[in-house]
Formats: structure tokens, sequence, C-alpha cells
């Protein structure tokens, strides 16, 4: 009898065996039979484990192209900053009522009809190096009007300035509250940081730096004049100057600025500039077609500077916007003189070689030429209100 039950219960752990191994094979990626619902489930919840895990630590890839890259930035910022201010001025779809050469120049801009597009795109375009044709102005500030003297200046080529309660007074005339002067430290050390990635050839840090001014361009816009763009004052303005045929397309603003002598009392687009050729455009057209000779303008009238500064897609106002930074970045970077530069560019010998110099869009205008207010402080509260977009328009904040 006991061999009997010995012999039972070799045989039942034998089979149960049999089972496990055969249950363990059936979960095995080699096993043609491994369709049982446990095993199933349990590859797919690994599986899904492995993805979540590979999708917190694998990076975004950028997007294949650099029409999507500059589509991709536009997309982002244009949808932050809108939010910010409540409303759909860059992400909104603009028409080609009124188009001129600086419209129809490059192939990247089909199907790309916002002004959040067109931002990004000149954000992209003078990210790197070039001469900034500033020769007109340049004896103003301490500058060699020989533009072959100069270093080169890009938006992305030199770091960004820190700037302090005690730097700021010597750069600009009202100096900002402390938070303001906290978010803009906080700004250039973003711009410093991510730069340091892009000069190694990362292409993520590269992205961030366009989203990063992008946020910056467009604030900059609804400060200068989105927000007001289509107010009765503004058609008014522009029903009273329009040439033969032109009518304001939406989101192009006209201001009149009664504080301004009547040479360059007219302010259009974007980023405010008066249809006078001599006026604060003439650098931007030099640059323009220095950099675009296939499709440069010869506009030169006040009827023709019109519809280049006031066309629907704004493609030469942009241009020229990010271009005013990049000349008040040149100034700073090629002068000889202490009081048109950052103070940090100060050493025991003068002032720092021009390729080593940080810039800063902070200046007044008068000590290294700005065109925008706000960056300056020119009120005494614009600096705060831009500020305050940028913070709100970056996921991070400032």
């Amino acid at each position: 009898m006991k061999n009997i039950t010995v012999t039972l219960l070799i045989g039942f752990s034998l089979l149960l065996s049999s089972c496990v191994e055969e249950q363990e094979t059936n979960c095995g990626g080699d096993s043609v039979n491994n369709d049982s619902k446990e095993c199933s489930t349990a590859e797919t919840d690994q599986r899904e484990e492995v993805e979540e895990d590979e999708d917190s630590t694998v990076a975004q890839p950028i997007p294949s192209s650099e029409t999507d890259v500059f589509e991709e930035v536009a997309t982002y910022f244009g949808r932050w900053v809108d939010d910010s201010e409540s409303m759909n001025e860059l992400l909104s779809l603009r028409d080609n009522s009124v188009e001129t050469v600086a419209d129809s120049c490059h192939d990247d801009f089909e199907n790309q009809d916002r002004f959040s597009d067109t931002m990004a795109f000149f954000i992209r375009e003078q990210s790197a190096p070039r001469k900034v044709t500033i020769q007109s102005i340049a004896s103003y500030y301490g500058t060699s009007s020989d533009l072959n003297t100069h270093n080169e200046v890009g938006l992305f080529s030199h770091p960004l300035c820190e700037v302090s309660n005690s730097s700021l007074r010597k750069t600009v005339k009202k100096v900002p509250d402390s938070g303001t002067i906290s978010k803009a430290n906080s700004f250039a050390k973003l711009h410093n940081q991510y730069r340091v990635g892009y000069l190694n050839g990362d292409s993520q840090e590269k992205l961030k730096l366009e989203r990063h001014w992008g946020a910056f361009f467009g604030c900059l816009a609804y400060a200068e004049s989105l927000s007001t763009a289509d107010s009765s004052s503004s058609k008014s303005v522009a029903s009273s100057v329009a040439p033969s045929g032109y009518r304001k397309p939406a989101g192009v603003k006209f201001y009149n600025d009664k504080y301004q002598p009547p040479s360059s009392r007219l302010n259009i687009g974007l980023y405010q500039f008066t249809p006078k050729y001599s006026g604060n455009i003439n650098p931007c057209i030099k640059q323009w077609n220095s950099d675009y000779p296939t499709c440069s303008t010869s506009a030169r009238s006040q009827g023709d500077l019109i519809k280049l500064l006031g066309s629907s897609h704004q493609r030469f106002n942009a241009f020229c916007g990010v271009n005013k930074l990049l000349q008040t970045f040149s100034i700073q970077v090629n002068t000889s003189s202490s009081k048109h530069t950052h103070p940090g560019n100060r050493n025991s010998s003068g002032l720092k070689p021009g390729a080593n110099r940080c810039v800063t869009p902070h200046f007044y205008a008068g000590w290294a030429y700005n065109h925008f207010g706000p960056l300056q402080n020119s009120t005494g509260s614009n600096m705060k209100k831009l500020f305050s977009c940028i913070n709100d328009s970056l996921p991070d904040g400032l």
C-alpha cells in the first residue's frame, strides 16, 4: 500500500511539473502555441510598460525638414502667445490681398499663412551670423562705417548679458521693477543655456532657442501693434494714407504718433515702421537686398513702402523686426565706445574683443540704437507688460 501511495504521489508530481513547464513554454517568445489569454495579456502589459518607459526617457524627434521646423516652432509659440493675450492674431490665417516681392520671395511659405509662420521663418533665417548693414547709423554710436571691419552678428551668435538694477542704470533711462529685471535676466540665462547646446550641434537646443525667441517676438508684436491692429483708429489712419488700390489687411496696424515729427509720424505693421526710405527701415532694406538679391525691393516712394510694410503676410515687416535687434547687437559688438555697449563688456584695458562680448536688447535708443520702446522701458511700465507676456508664453515660465 505504501508503495502504491508513493507511486501515485510521484506520478502526480510529474504531471504537475509537466503542466507548469507547458504553461511556461507557451508564454515563451519562440512558442507557436502562445495564444493563451494570460500570456498575451502579460506580453501586452510588459510591452506597454517598455513603451511608456521609452516615451519618458527618449527625446521627441525634431521635425524632418527645415520647413517643418519653422512651422512647428510657429504653431508652438503662436498658441502660447495668443493664449496669453486672449486673442488669435498670430495663428489666424492671412489672405494675399496685398502682396509684394518680399511676400513671394521664399518657397518655404507655401501654405504658411500665419504671422507666426513669418516670424518663425525670419528668426531662423537671422539666427546665423552675418554682416549687419548699419553703415548709415554706425558713426552715431562709435562704430566704423566700414562693414568689412565688423564682427558678424546673428540672433544666436552671442550670449545675452545678464542684467541687474546696476547694469540697467547704464543702459536705459527708466529702470524697471525688480520682478521685471528678474524675468529679463531669466530670459537671458535660458538663451545662454540653450545656446551652448546649439553651438555643440544639438538640434533640440536649437529648437528651444527658436521657440524662446518666438515667444519674445510674438509678445513684442502684441506690444507694438497686434492688440489694436484692427481698431477704428487704425482703419481711419490707413484710409487717410492708402495709395491707390490699397486696402488695409486684417491684423496690420496703422498709427500716427503725434509725438514724432511729421516725416516719421506714420507707423505701420507688426513692428511699427515708417514708410520713408531714409528712415528707420533703411538698414532693413539694405539687409534684405543683401540677403535676398534675387527678390530685392526697389520700393522708394511712400506708396510703395506702405504696401511693403503693410502687406497681408507682413513678411518684410517681420524680417525688419528681427533685424532691428541684430542692428543694436551689432552696435554693441563693434563699437569702440564703452557708452554704447553693456558694462559687462569692459575690462582693464578698455573693451573686450567684439567676438567675446555679450549683447542685450535693453538699451536706450540714443546710446546703442533701439527701435522698440518696450525693450528700453520707454514708458516706465511697458517692459513689465512685455515680460509678463513672455513669462506666460513659455511653458516653464521665466
